[in-house]
């Protein structure tokens, strides 16, 4: 089994005789154009011709990333077989219907699945969106965690599944902020937090090797840059590992690996530490300017959305008005979902302070507040209980999780549940620890 590493959480997977492409993304900004990537992928053309087929981990625009795969050749999407995570809902695969590729296979969660004589892959659904993908081919097993956050109790089950991994990609750095003022002292543990999990998912799925993706990005905006003085470095993560003793191979785009081969990751960790520095000196953009008119409109239409698909007593018990402070407009609103209204306010406490654009993206976009966390373009002053109600109700709605009775007690919820019941309900409780 081989991998090259293209960009970020792109990568190759040469296994049992196929090329499998992950998380395609060749460049531009993701996330409200809130993150750019460090170096650019290291990528030819020529290598389509080796692909198979095309893993989308989420729809997180870092992972689905649509001009990437809206611009690959028709005949490519013809051919090759895209995977995805089953899902209670069929938006994604009618997404990628419309991209142009004609086959889409779904994966159901914690099933094995035979792509070809010798070739399987595996897949575990982590929360309401996120997925662990595993390849397994001559007697070897590799799982990419990506960025789903897999826990103990996750990675006992993928492993009771699967059985040890040989080698593990996980995600190795800060992936958004939701905003608490405290940002000082937070991040830095948040940061140490995720090489404690890096390390305890090396251990846990029984791995000889585990390689660093999914974080090789800068936070390029003036309203998030200061996000990137926490972010982790692959030789932050390689010195933790090897101050345990404990094998981490590090890539740079285009590096060839083979699994079960010593690898020397110093050429890569030069690369890195050089491309991370560079980073502080490199320009930000500043947010766009937008309307009021043009917020006001839009939190009218969110709050019209969420009352066709959850009950109104629910919304006015869950969520409370929120006050926005905007900071380049200089007015302050207050927003109303559960009642529909949203109004210029003065004299009053503020909960959260963001500028126009990225607040007219939280509000327009279907995973628009999820958004504005992972591109830490927030401040959250006061009321944080009350706007994580917001941030979870909103998660619900964009993973099309809807409350009405006729709704939500479909054949198809009922039967994603069953599936999902194992663990599940755990995964709902630690996606919720993990908000507070």
């Amino acid at each position: 089994m081989k991998l090259r590493l293209v960009a970020h959480a792109s990568l190759l997977i040469e296994a049992g005789g196929a090329t499998i492409w992950t998380d395609p993304w060749l460049g531009g900004k993701v996330f409200n154009n809130s993150w750019s990537l460090l170096v650019p992928p290291a990528w030819d053309p020529a290598l389509l011709e080796k692909v198979d087929y095309v893993w989308v981990s989420h729809e997180h625009p870092d992972h689905f990333h649509l001009p990437t795969l809206r611009d690959l050749p028709a005949a490519f999407k013809r051919r090759v077989t895209l995977l995805f995570q089953q899902m209670p809902t069929d938006k994604m695969p009618q997404a990628f219907a419309r991209l142009g590729f004609a086959a889409v296979r779904l994966l159901p969660h914690r099933g094995l699945v035979d792509l070809r004589p010798g070739l399987q892959v595996y897949c575990y659904q982590v929360g309401q969106m996120d997925s662990v993908l595993a390849v397994m081919a001559d007697g070897t097993c590799l799982v990419n965690v990506n960025d789903a956050e897999a826990d103990a109790d996750d990675c006992r089950l993928i492993r009771g599944d699967l059985g040890p991994a040989q080698v593990v990609l996980n995600q190795f750095s800060l992936a958004g902020y939701g905003g608490e003022a405290d940002r000082e002292q937070r991040l830095p543990r948040k940061a140490r937090a995720i090489v404690d999990s890096m390390i305890a998912n090396h251990r846990d799925l029984g791995a000889e090797a585990t390689v660093p993706i999914a974080s090789f990005v800068r936070f390029s905006c003036e309203d998030n840059a200061y996000m990137n003085a926490y972010a982790n470095t692959p030789r932050r993560v390689a010195a933790a590992f090897e101050h345990l003793g404990l094998r981490v191979d590090v890539l740079a785009p285009g590096d060839v690996y083979e699994v079960g081969r010593a690898w020397d990751s110093r050429p890569a960790l030069q690369l890195w530490d050089e491309a991370f520095a560079r980073a502080d000196a490199a320009p930000l953009d500043p947010p766009a300017p937008v309307e009021l008119p043009a917020l006001v409109a839009a939190a009218d239409a969110l709050a019209g959305r969420l009352a066709e698909h959850y009950p109104a007593w629910l919304l006015r018990a869950w969520l409370g008005p929120v006050t926005i402070r905007v900071r380049d407009l200089d007015v302050t609103l207050r927003l109303d979902l559960a009642h529909g209204r949203c109004e210029e306010v003065s004299g009053v406490p503020v909960d959260v302070e963001v500028c126009g654009q990225p607040l007219l993206f939280a509000l327009t976009q279907p995973f628009g507040l999820q958004t504005l966390g992972v591109s830490a373009r927030l401040r959250v002053l006061r009321g944080a209980p009350n706007w994580r109600r917001h941030r979870i109700l909103l998660s619900m709605f964009n993973a099309e999780v809807y409350l009405r009775p006729r709704q939500l007690l479909t054949r198809r919820n009922l039967g994603h549940l069953r599936a999902r019941m194992r663990g599940g309900l755990r995964q709902l409780q630690y996606q919720l620890q993990r908000m507070r």
